[in-house]
């Protein structure tokens, strides 16, 4: 789990189906020292773990990451020079039950990230 502890949560708001949330980044966690000491970026696949346990959180339903549609790095995120970001999440219904999850990650004009992330309940 990143949640709490590799980002905070400092505001969410939204519907069920379209959520915006403002994080703050812990630029001291070990993934950050890893990746890459002395100049912290995050991985992709943070990102993408991010991405499903906000989704996670918000619906109080477990998923398990299927697949990722889409997955676009626009520019790297470091906590050092944007310690909070905005995630805007907005989840489809499939009809095979899972949830196609689109995220646009942000801080001002500075896009990051874009995704659609395909979650499976557990």
């Amino acid at each position: 789990m990143l949640k709490d502890d590799f980002f905070t949560v400092k505001e969410e708001t939204g519907s069920d189906n379209e959520r915006n949330y403002r994080l703050l980044l812990h630029a001291s966690h070990p993934i950050f020292q890893a990746h890459f000491a002395g100049n912290p970026v995050m991985p992709g696949a943070c990102i993408t773990q991010m991405i499903k346990e906000l989704t996670v959180a918000a619906s109080g339903t477990a998923y398990f990451i299927s697949s990722v549609k889409n997955m676009k790095f626009l520019h790297i995120i470091n906590p050092l020079e944007n310690p909070e970001i905005s995630v805007k999440l907005t989840n489809t219904v499939l009809e095979n039950g899972c949830i196609s999850v689109s995220a646009f990650i942000n801080a001002g004009d500075m896009v990051f990230s874009k995704a659609i992330v395909i979650l499976k309940p557990i």
